[in-house]
This record gives C-alpha cells, sequence and structure tokens, in this order.
C-alpha cells in the first residue's frame, strides 16, 4: 500500500465538506481512528492554513497538503495495518456553496449529465463546447474554431483582441450568464456591467472631491486566467466536474496563428485560457473574480476616510489630499497580490484646480459632460441648418445624434433639452 491510495479517498471526501476548521475537523474524525484524539484538529488546522477560502479545493490539492504534513506517515502506517482505513468515499458529489451564497437562487447542478440537460444538450455535445483538450483553438481551420477572431487598433499602436463566441457557444453562455451569473451579487464598489448601476452613478460618488486619483487594471479581461473563473464557479457551490466544464465554456484558449499577430497587446495573458473579451459571460465573471480585491480597496479607501469606485477595469478614489501619497504606493501591491496589474501610464490625479474626470465624465463640483463633447455636437447641429448637408437625410446618423444628445440629457437634462430643442429647430 503506497501513500496515494491512502490520501487519494481521503483527499475526495474532504473536498466534498463544509470548509471550515469544525467542519473538517468533523469529518477527519468520521474517518480516522476513534483513538486519534488531537490528530483530526490538528490536520484541519493545517488544512485550512493551507486553503484559508470558504469554499474546499480540489481532491488532487487536499492530497499534495496532507502529504505536507508530519502526519502522513503515521496515516500510511495506520492503512497498512487496517486496510480498510480510509474506507472508499462513495456519496455522490454535492451542490455546496459557501455560506454567504447558500440562498441564492441558483440551479442545483451535481454531474456534466445536469448541466447538459440545464444548458438543452446532449452530453457528447457539451463535451465539444467545453473542448477539454483545446482541439477548438489548435485547429488550422478557423471554421472549425469556437470563437471568431477580430483585431481591432488601439490609440498606443497595438491591436486588441476580441473574442466573440459563434452562435451556439454564445446561446450558450448568455443561459449561464442570465439563468446563473445574474443571481449573484457583485460587489456594491463595481459599477461596469451590474443591472441598476452605471458610469453617471460611479462618477457622481466622486463629484466634488479635493483629489481624484485614477489608477487602471491592464489586460483586465484576458489577465483573467481559467483557474480563476473554475475557483468561483466552486465557490458558487459546483462539484468539481461541473464547475470544471462552466470554466471551460466560459473562457478561451487564443489560437496559435492568432498569437503570432505583430503589435498583439496582453499577448502573455493570451497564452493561456482566460476570460475572452467578447463573451457575454465576461463582464459578469470579472466582476466576481474581482471581488476580494473591491473588498480590499474599498476597506482602504474607509480607512482613508476617501471613496472607491470601479467601472471595468478603471479604480478610482477620491478624498482629502493626503490619500493620494498613500495609495500610490498601496493600490500596485494590493493589485500584484491579487493576481492583477496596473497600467502605470494611465494613473492619474486630478486637484480641485484640474479638470477632474471619472468615467469620461466631469465631476469638478456635479457630475457634467465634458465641454468639448457639448460643443462638438452644438456644433454637428449648427450644421445641419444648411439644407444643403446630406446628413439631414441620413437616419443612421441622426439616430446616432439623437443617442448622443439623449446621452447628454441623462447626465445633464438641461443641456440636453437646450441640444434637444437645437436640432429640432435645425431640421425644421
Amino acid at each position: 500500500m503506497r501513500l496515494r491510495d491512502v490520501l487519494v479517498p481521503l483527499s475526495a471526501s474532504l473536498s466534498q465538506c463544509d470548509w471550515t476548521l469544525d467542519g473538517i475537523e468533523a469529518h477527519l474524525r468520521q474517518r480516522l481512528p476513534r483513538s486519534w484524539v488531537r490528530i483530526p484538529a490538528l490536520i484541519a488546522r493545517d488544512l485550512r492554513a493551507a486553503f484559508p477560502g470558504q469554499s474546499s479545493p480540489d481532491p488532487s490539492r487536499i492530497s499534495r497538503a496532507l502529504q505536507q504534513t508530519p502526519h502522513a506517515a503515521r496515516l500510511l502506517a495506520q492503512a497498512r495495518k487496517t486496510p480498510n482505513l480510509p474506507h472508499p468515499w462513495l456519496a455522490p458529489p454535492t451542490f455546496r456553496p459557501i455560506p454567504a451564497l447558500a440562498d441564492l437562487p441558483l440551479p442545483h447542478l451535481i454531474t456534466p449529465d445536469q448541466l447538459a440537460d440545464w444548458l438543452a444538450l446532449q452530453p457528447d455535445q457539451l463535451i465539444r463546447f467545453t473542448d477539454p483538450h483545446s482541439l477548438s483553438a489548435r485547429n488550422p481551420v478557423s471554421f472549425a474554431r469556437h470563437y471568431h477572431c477580430h483585431l481591432i487598433p488601439k490609440r498606443d499602436g497595438t491591436l486588441r483582441l476580441i473574442e466573440e463566441p459563434k452562435p451556439v457557444l454564445k446561446r450558450l453562455q448568455r443561459r449561464i450568464l442570465h439563468g446563473l451569473l445574474d443571481h449573484v451579487p457583485t460587489h456594491p464598489s463595481a459599477h461596469g456591467f451590474v443591472r441598476g448601476r452605471n458610469c453617471i452613478d460611479a462618477a457622481a460618488k466622486h463629484a466634488g472631491e479635493a483629489v481624484v486619483l485614477s489608477f487602471d487594471l491592464a489586460d483586465f479581461f484576458p489577465g483573467i486566467p481559467w483557474t480563476r473563473v473554475y475557483a468561483t464557479f466552486r465557490a458558487l457551490g459546483y462539484p468539481q466536474a461541473v464547475a470544471r466544464a462552466l470554466a471551460q465554456l466560459t473562457t478561451a484558449l487564443t489560437p496559435h496563428d492568432i498569437l503570432q499577430t505583430p503589435t498583439l497587446a496582453a499577448r502573455d495573458p493570451l497564452k493561456g485560457r482566460h476570460l475572452p473579451q467578447g463573451a457575454p459571460t465576461s463582464p459578469a465573471l470579472a466582476n466576481l473574480a474581482a471581488f476580494r480585491f473591491d473588498d480590499r480597496l474599498s476597506a482602504l479607501a474607509r480607512r482613508l476616510g476617501a471613496r472607491y469606485t470601479r467601472y471595468a477595469d478603471d479604480l478610482t478614489f477620491s478624498g482629502d489630499p493626503h490619500i493620494a501619497p498613500i495609495l500610490a504606493r498601496a493600490i500596485p501591491e494590493i493589485a500584484q497580490s491579487e493576481g492583477f496589474r496596473l497600467n502605470p501610464a494611465k494613473t492619474r490625479r486630478a486637484s480641485r484646480g484640474q479638470r477632474q474626470t471619472v468615467t469620461g465624465l466631469v465631476v469638478n463640483q456635479h457630475v457634467n459632460v465634458p465641454r468639448p463633447t457639448y460643443d462638438r455636437i452644438k456644433t454637428t447641429i449648427h450644421h445641419l441648418q444648411n439644407p444643403e448637408d446630406p446628413r439631414r437625410a441620413d437616419p443612421a446618423f441622426l439616430a446616432r445624434l439623437r443617442g448622443q444628445i439623449g446621452w447628454v440629457e441623462a447626465v445633464n437634462p438641461a443641456k440636453g433639452v437646450k441640444l434637444r430643442d437645437r436640432l429640432a429647430d435645425a431640421l425644421a
């Protein structure tokens, strides 16, 4: 008998217990000899120290941690004396969310077959779309891949990769988004891609403050790897096989030929499975992956008497001038420890005497549209007074212009009404 023969069944059972100190200890007391009075508590303490999260880790990780404990040799010796210890764990996987999420109306999916049924797929179709061996991305024929790849020029001269899921996979991702992820609350500080919150709300949090500081997260979507997405689904309560399938359905591996594109941005994170920018599930999963990050930054802001919001990859703090040097030192360290990376070129600080902007809106006194934006729309309307301007008869152009006016009206109703009246007079 080898140590692995002992640890594999024990680890499999531990991965399904309540991942608390008491829960692990109680489970070990059921599996280990009654004469071992102190050892279950000691092993439980070691496991909690190795995995301090609220959800249980995978059996393989538990097994590796058990090998490092000073009790591994004793477990093997006892098992050799008593071959039925520990006995195989025959209980099926269970849906076990962390306590804070236990009351959410999430679908209880225990096996991949149940997941396939929930997605209206056959089991073999689920395997095709989860693509566990990354055959789709490695296929040299783009027609066979699950994603369309679009390269969009950025202002800095590099190319941003948009990975758009093809229709069937997009339908599956929308099912996951609306049937599962929409039920999971995001952090109160997150305002991007959150129902009931928007960039105007985020900007309003910082209006009238002495100093506004903005930090930008580099490679926000592709910088979130498959492992983090998998851990999110595990925390929601899904057993290993289901969480793995859900993570595979919502992440992508960039094809080799796309990775060879010159001036491709975020090349390194794109080499592994990651959140694809372009998938309907990516914004919600990114917000959930950043929950602890938001929590730490919110706590830091409270201690400093400051305000904090995050809109996608844009982090904003505001408050008294003393917060600036503290945040300049702390934010990069916290970001790195949480698996994120800042783009130093986009770090900004603005005092009251300068134009303070948050999510593209001015917040020096109250939330307002930047003057250049307002003037540009006003100038466009002025040109439309010319009866010879061909844009007067272009429905698509007028629809875009009315949309821009509607945006101004949402931020500043008085200015929006003025622009709307000007447009009506110009077209009369």
